[in-house]
């Protein structure tokens, strides 16, 4: 069992926590999301910075600072759907959900257009970018720490036999060359004679194994008890800044490139709550022996937790072109393209001895790639004051390690669409309305109990106040509705399916001053 859940768990501490079609990349860099999600011809407000890097050589004159915060309210669930198959081991078939949400998801943007030329800079968060909390742990924890104590079980009973069966010849050889008398045993293989003796090697082999018994048969109760009763608290970011700039090679024409730096940061606390003995040796008679009595803390070093940190770092390069053909007046067309961002996780902090049973340990490297994106937009002024955009997003998973602390997960290439609307009411306000499909690269073995990575419908509006020529106030609301999936952690034969679902609704305000 421990094998098969393996092979998913854990993948969603690097996991978006709030949009991205790519199971990485994020699509809500700025506050303008909210307002429309068909950002990819953005050429008239700095968080062109973000969507569209080209567009920023068309935007007027002078020096661009934009910002903002998006409030999240999240509910992200997973249900235990195996008709209560490991209820024997007290794990019954329950629903884990989280429900924390998120104050402070900011971002920033500044771009300074002086000719032909416009440079320009962010700060945003690129992966992640939350926490999440459950209190009754996961499905996919449950069945990772059962499977966990049952290879341990397994190991420590076969160490059982060994150690019984050593135990029987070292008898043997007490009886027939020491007279029977074990203290005189002992007393020879600690001499000179006896360090090298066949004797000391089966003594050594027997306390061997009963030392992996004691070991073994105390992480499998350990395990048990975290499975049966645990909860769980992880938080990732990914944020970075990016520093690029725009050429008009001609009048319709711009070419553009920046670089980026990302810092992935994360964080993951698995607190076990059985509280009392729920470890203690028996002697030959099958009675408790009172001063081998532990609790999972006992077990575990002294904690009731299994911690660990990591820290990442990458880097990549943006791409991008924008037209405004002549031959169709007031069309824009745009590409974007991001190359994959390697980033490799160093494991550090690891607290509490259970860590280890599951290659949880200080020093560990493993790679959460940002795939490469390719981003193709098209937008058209009917009027004036309406524009109208579509944009579509393609997310290069196949080509990105998308690995956890514990294994590789493998995810299909994805892909978003999306279609908005912008228009100016008057000199003083504006309104956006938007709405995007986003189809996830994920598979019914293939998919996260912690942050479910689901198909989506994304309905998005808000309002531009100018107060002043200068200045841009923007309030923004977003709605993403989840299609819930089967998701089986193993194979189907298993009987561990999950039941993913998650409901998200965004709020944002951003501020923009024109310094010209």
């Amino acid at each position: 069992m421990k094998k098969l859940i393996a092979s998913t768990i854990f993948a969603a501490i690097s996991a978006s926590f709030i949009f991205a079609s790519g199971v990485e990349n994020k699509t809500n860099l700025s506050t303008g999301y909210l307002r429309n999600p068909s950002r990819n011809t953005e050429n008239e407000r700095p968080e062109a910075a973000f969507y569209n890097i080209a567009g920023t050589a068309f935007l007027k004159e002078g020096l661009w600072i934009g910002g903002g915060n998006q409030f999240v309210f999240k509910e992200y669930s997973n249900k235990l759907d195996t008709n209560n198959s490991y209820s024997a081991l007290g794990i019954k078939d329950y629903e884990a959900t989280d429900d924390t949400n998120v104050y402070l998801y900011p971002d920033l943007n500044a771009v300074y257009k002086k000719g032909r030329w416009s440079i320009f800079s962010n700060f945003g968060v690129y992966a992640g970018g939350g926490s999440l909390s459950y209190e009754n742990g996961t499905s996919a924890t449950s069945l990772l720490f059962l499977g966990g104590a049952n290879d341990q079980k397994a190991i420590a009973t076969k160490a059982a036999f060994a150690a019984g069966a050593a135990k029987s010849k070292w008898a043997d050889v007490v009886s027939s060359n020491f007279g029977g008398s074990e203290e005189d045993a002992l007393a020879y293989i600690k001499s000179e004679a006896g360090k090298t003796s066949d004797a000391k090697a089966l003594y050594d082999n027997m306390t061997s194994y009963n030392a992996e018994y004691s070991e073994y048969a105390q992480a499998a109760t350990a395990s048990l008890a975290m499975a049966s009763d645990h909860s769980l608290d992880v938080t990732s970011i990914t944020y970075g800044i990016q520093l690029g700039a725009a050429y008009l090679v001609t009048d319709w024409l711009s070419l553009s490139a920046a670089y980026r730096y990302t810092i992935g940061t994360q964080d993951m606390t698995l607190k076990c709550n059985k509280n009392g003995i729920i470890y203690a040796e028996k002697n030959s008679s099958g009675n408790v022996i009172a001063s081998t009595a532990k609790t999972f803390a006992d077990l575990n070093g002294g904690s009731n937790k299994i911690s660990y940190d990591a820290v990442g770092y990458g880097q990549s390069m943006v791409f991008g072109i924008h037209a405004k053909p002549p031959v169709v007046p007031k069309l824009d067309l745009s590409l974007q393209y991001q190359t994959l961002s390697r980033i490799e996780y160093n494991v550090d902090n690891v607290k509490g001895d259970i860590a280890q049973y599951y290659d949880i340990t200080n020093d560990k490297n493993f790679r959460t790639d940002l795939p490469a994106v390719l981003n193709l937009g098209a937008g058209y002024h009917v009027l004036d004051n309406l524009y109208v955009s579509t944009s579509f997003n393609y997310y290069f998973n196949d080509f990105a390690h998308q690995d956890s602390i514990l294994s590789e997960t493998d995810y299909d290439n994805s892909w978003e669409v999306a279609l908005g609307v912008d228009y100016r009411f008057c000199k003083y306000v504006g309104a956006s309305i938007g709405a995007s499909y986003g189809n996830q690269g994920t598979t019914d073995t293939s998919n996260s109990s912690f942050n479910p990575v689901l198909d989506n419908v994304v309905i998005g509006g808000g309002f531009e106040i100018y107060p002043t020529d200068k200045l841009t106030v923007s309030l923004s609301c977003l709605y993403a509705n989840y299609f819930d999936t089967d998701y089986y952690l193993g194979s189907k034969s298993d009987s561990t399916k999950t039941v993913l679902s998650k409901d998200v609704i965004n709020a944002g305000i951003g501020i923009t001053y024109h310094f010209n």
